[in-house]
């Protein structure tokens, strides 16, 4: 057994490389080139006909500025409002636009511009839209209510300007009419007019009239109107939609913006004159409460003496009973001094003393007597002083002091009657007084209320005057609720849509990554050995090289002498390479190459038969063995004498009377080719393998010719070649491109690294063309 690990065989050994290989990733996709070439051409082709058969849409835009501070008729509901009746929260942009977008309004605007009716006239692709007028006009003589629900499709033919007739998809009439005349449809009688004078340039022209349900075409506007807000919090707003006809496009927007505004404008008057029905109700409502309160509040001051200005007249009721007090006071003073003085002249019976003159009686007899009295007694004490009191003169003076007194005591007992009748009227006054003052915080609390309750009705019913005047106003003058800032117009003269750049933009890039899709994929699930690289990032054992695909021909053997066929080259090479490997091997003669594969099918017959031609050619002496006893080939490469009977190696080992040479058969003699083939199929070729005859056959051949070339079964399946494993001096393995598995490309590098075949190469059959061999000095294709 030789080993392989010289300087000489350090040529075939694997070098480590990049798991990744950007030009090998590249050429993977380049090799494919005509298929991103198909794929773009298709693509392409299908972006050109969309292109032709779309109806362009032109985009058509224009600014409003929405008022927040009056949206939805804000200042007529302020009452409401202000009463707690509405939520005071100011309606959002974004109501508004909703509003804008309504079915109501877009239905409004459909039936404004009859949208419902459109009419084509043929072009050379497409119909094209006659908008806004018409060569002829159709006029419904039913009801909108009928009409606007139905569907149907005219195709008028033009005759002359005095008939038209209808016709169907291919042009073939179907009847006769004359315009202006009354036709029954089926969406009711119509009459169809020309709309155009000199309407005999366009005989034979069809128009075609196609009627479509309003609600249908008001939902087909608002699912393509655009309505946004320019700017966060902004209160401007962009309408725009996208339509083959600009100037319908033009007029749905401003036509919307109309209705928009008609629509606040109704609802705010509506608003209004709900608003000061209301009030007016509220109004009656409210002047009977008042009149209540007005009447509780008389009523209330009228029984209990009441002013409107409570407060004052209770200071005055207090600064009277203050005065009252006082008075009781004086009173109960002078009434003290005269019971005093009543008692002090009672006691001056038969005396004669002064009374006091400092009492201060309001009464001025009363003064005045005491005066009188104090006069006489004090003349009686300066007689007194002279004479004595049987003086005639004392005598009188007694006599007028006895009688001042008994007036004194008459005229004090009067006023004492006097001071007390105007005390207890005082008295009872008081009392009056003091009960009002008592009285007088609950008659200001409930007072309070009452003008409190007054109040309220009277400020409510002033503020309903208020509103109703300002509903009125308001009523009469109304301002719509946006303004136009742009009026509606396209953006540019090119449509928008299809986008042309965008479309063979797409083209170009779906047709390219299709196909890189498709291959990577492919790539991607691919489990077959593909290339070289594959072997080369697996396995760690020497390449001989690779063996172009070739094509099926009745002979197998593809190597003659004068063949110059990229294959036949191929094997050259191959032959090379063998002596690079065998270098090491000190046999002269009789060098034993195994010639082996994983499974059946990877091409190792067809290898090893043209290897077998290859090395013969050379001028060696070549043994062609069969030892695949199980599914031998041999009889599909050469013509042997019996076909698949003919006797060989199996015969050999199996009966000792034959000699090696009954079975070696010598192929043409113009090269030193001899084959052995496999023989009859044995039922035990693992044992029959095992037989000493075998190792006979090795030593014959080695003694007798320079090469063995052994054609063994495949590994993976049985293990016959391991038997026989040996006697070989190098071993190649088959892969072959697209039918080999990577997964299976660890068994021969199992085998390598544990040595179980001597001298393992691995050898890459029925390779792509770009492992071709032509290398332009007359190496073509050709044999």
């Amino acid at each position: 057994m030789i080993s392989n690990n010289n300087s000489d065989t350090n040529t075939f050994v694997k070098t480590p490389k990049s798991s990744f290989n950007f030009r090998e990733e590249i050429l993977k996709y380049v090799k494919k080139w005509y298929w991103f070439l198909l794929s773009v051409l298709i693509f392409g082709t299908l972006a050109y006909v969309h292109i032709r058969y779309t109806i362009p849409q032109y985009n058509v835009s224009g600014t409003i500025l929405i008022s927040q501070e009056e949206s939805v008729s804000e200042s007529e509901l302020s009452a409401f409002k202000d009463l707690g009746l509405l939520d005071d929260t100011k309606n959002k942009i974004e109501n508004e636009i909703q509003i804008i977008k309504s079915r109501t309004l877009l239905t409004n605007v459909v039936n404004n511009l009859k949208l419902n009716v459109q009419y084509f006239t043929k072009g050379r692709v497409l119909e094209a839209e006659n908008y806004p007028k018409s060569l002829i006009e159709i006029n419904f003589l039913s009801a909108d209510s009928i009409v606007h629900t139905k569907s149907k499709s005219f195709r008028v033919l033009i005759n002359s300007s005095t008939s038209f007739s209808f016709v169907d998809k291919e042009g073939k009439k179907l009847s006769d009419h004359s315009f202006g005349k009354t036709i029954n449809t089926s969406v009711g009688d119509v009459v169809i007019t020309p709309s155009v004078e000199g309407i005999e340039v366009n005989k034979g022209k069809i128009i075609h009239i196609k009627i479509t349900p309003v609600n249908i075409v008001a939902q087909g506007y608002r699912n393509k109107l655009s309505v946004i807000t320019i700017g966060k919090g902004s209160s401007i707003v962009k309408l725009s939609l996208n339509d083959p006809v600009k100037e319908k496009a033009k007029d749905i927007i401003n036509n919307l913006v109309e209705e928009y505004n008609k629509s606040t404008i109704e609802n705010k008057k509506l608003t209004s004159a709900r608003t000061a029905g209301f009030i007016n109700e509220r109004l009656e409502l409210i002047s009977g409460d008042l009149s209540e309160v007005d009447d509780e509040a008389a009523g209330y001051k009228s029984k209990f003496g009441l002013t409107n200005d409570v407060s004052a007249q209770t200071q005055r009721v207090a600064d009277i009973d203050s005065r009252n007090i006082q008075e009781i006071n004086r009173l109960e003073t002078q009434l003290r001094k005269i019971e005093s003085t009543r008692r002090f002249v009672l006691s001056q019976d038969g005396k004669y003393d002064i009374l006091p003159s400092t009492l201060g009686f309001d009464d001025p007899s009363v003064t005045g007597t005491v005066a009188r009295y104090n006069g006489l007694i004090n003349q009686r004490k300066r007689l007194l002083k002279s004479s004595s009191e049987q003086n005639p003169v004392v005598v009188n003076i007694d006599e007028q002091i006895g009688s001042l007194r008994q007036g004194l005591i008459a005229s004090l007992n009067g006023a004492k009657s006097s001071i007390s009748i105007s005390l207890n009227s005082l008295r009872t006054q008081d009392k009056y007084f003091s009960g009002q003052l008592y009285n007088a915080p609950l008659r200001q609390k409930e007072l309070t209320a009452i003008g409190r309750e007054q109040g309220i009705k009277e400020q409510l019913y002033l503020y309903l005057l208020q509103k109703r005047e300002e509903a009125e106003i308001t009523s009469h003058i109304t301002l719509s609720n946006a303004r136009v800032i742009d009026k509606a117009s396209t953006l540019g003269s090119y449509p928008v849509s299809p986008n042309k750049k965008m479309i063979y933009f797409g083209a170009i890039f779906f047709g390219l990554a299709l196909p890189f899709l498709t291959i990577y994929l492919l790539d991607l699930f691919n489990t077959k050995v593909n290339s070289r690289e594959d072997l080369e990032n697996v396995l760690s054992m020497p390449i001989l090289g690779a063996i172009p695909r070739t094509k099926t021909k009745k002979s197998k053997i593809v190597v003659s002498r004068n063949s110059r066929s990229s294959v036949a080259e191929a094997f050259r090479i191959l032959r090379t390479n063998l002596g690079f490997l065998m270098a090491g091997t000190k046999k002269e003669t009789g060098k034993v190459i195994f010639v082996t594969s994983t499974i059946s099918g990877e091409g190792k017959t067809l290898v090893s038969s043209n290897l077998a031609k290859t090395l013969a050619i050379s001028g060696k002496k070549i043994a062609y063995l069969g030892t695949d006893f199980r599914d031998p080939k041999f009889h599909n490469f050469f013509e042997l004498p019996k076909g698949k009977d003919t006797p060989g190696f199996t015969n050999f080992i199996m009966n000792s009377d034959i000699n090696p040479k009954d079975v070696i058969y010598e192929m043409g003699e113009e090269d030193p080719l001899f084959v052995v083939p496999s023989g009859a199929i044995p039922p035990n070729p693992a044992e029959l393998l095992m037989n000493d005859r075998v190792k006979e056959m090795f030593e014959y051949l080695g003694q007798h010719y320079d090469y063995i070339v052994v054609d063994t079964a495949p590994v993976s399946l049985v293990t016959d070649t391991l038997l026989i494993g040996h006697f070989a001096d190098l071993s190649i393995y088959i892969v072959r491109e697209n039918y080999s598995d990577k997964r299976i490309l660890q068994v021969p590098e199992n085998f390598y690294r544990e040595k179980r075949l001597p001298n393992m190469a691995v050898l890459l059959n029925a390779a792509g063309d770009k492992v071709g061999y032509g290398y332009g000095y007359g190496y073509g294709a050709k044999d």
